[in-house]
């Protein structure tokens, strides 16, 4: 019985532990960051600007917890891809931009990745900064099951052929000007 108790507690801390989570698409690695407030926060599924996940969204990650949600920082890029040079930043976002099937691909699989850390994905919303506001974009258009989608400084153009009549949850757009 003691066994079983401090396994219990053991599963239970590593449910909600927060950092890096590495998983897998198409066989290769991808790597979130999550923070957890509560078993039942409601979740917010940050999409990274075109630097990748940096300490920018992890700071605002930790923001958030502290707002009482759970967050999801989903990789778009791939494990330890993180551009630095303005080139390779404009050559990552391009790849996706021109891609739209691979960018939801990623988008979907990180979701999925947040559900099987048990976090509170009926109760979510998406946002992102700039590529990743963009991004949010396209999931609200793929018909993504979230509440809300939030761009902030995102590409607000329609790619041809696209429009949100599948999406499910409200847009609230920033963008300054």
């Amino acid at each position: 019985m003691k066994k079983f108790v401090l396994s219990m507690v053991t599963l239970a801390t590593l449910a909600f532990a927060d950092g890096n989570i590495t998983y897998k698409i198409d066989g290769k690695d991808y790597e979130g960051y999550y923070v957890t407030a509560s078993k039942n926060a409601p979740l917010v599924y940050m999409v990274h600007d075109w630097d990748g996940i940096t300490d920018y969204e992890i700071k605002r990650a930790s923001m958030l917890k502290d707002l009482g949600y759970s967050v999801f920082a989903v990789d778009l890029y791939g494990k330890g891809i993180r551009p630095t040079e303005l080139a390779d930043k404009k050559a990552m976002t391009k790849s996706l931009y021109d891609n739209r099937e691979e960018m939801r691909k990623r988008l979907n699989a990180g979701f999925e990745e947040a559900k099987k850390l048990g976090l509170n994905t009926t109760n979510s919303l998406g946002m992102g900064y700039c590529f990743g506001g963009s991004s949010i974009l396209e999931m609200a258009r793929s018909g993504a099951d979230l509440k809300a989608f939030v761009p902030f400084h995102g590409n607000l153009a329609t790619p041809a052929g696209e429009d949100y009549k599948n999406t499910k949850g409200k847009i609230v757009v920033f963008h300054g000007s």
